[in-house]
């Protein structure tokens, strides 16, 4: 397990949103309703841990896919340790 910590306050809220929508996934509703479909993040299906707004705990083999999508994003990387 590794700790990735990270910092998006300098984004833009259009900018947060895509990146908490690219980890986490989203619910996407269209139609007015009628459709609703569930999208899914890269952290859908892996274990990980959520440690407030700055960072995650993830499993090794999704290390680089989360430093992949936050460098995407343009999210400032601080800290990646072993944990």
């Amino acid at each position: 397990m590794k700790t990735v910590c990270y910092s998006i306050k300098h984004l833009t809220p259009v900018e947060r949103t895509k990146l908490q929508r690219a980890l986490y996934g989203f619910k996407d509703i269209s139609n007015k309703g009628k459709y609703v479909y569930q999208r899914l993040g890269l952290m859908n299906n892996s274990d990980h841990k959520k440690i407030f707004f700055i960072g995650l705990i993830v499993k090794d083999n999704i290390v680089e896919d989360v430093v992949k999508i936050l460098k995407k994003h343009k999210a400032k990387i601080h800290v990646t340790l072993d944990h």
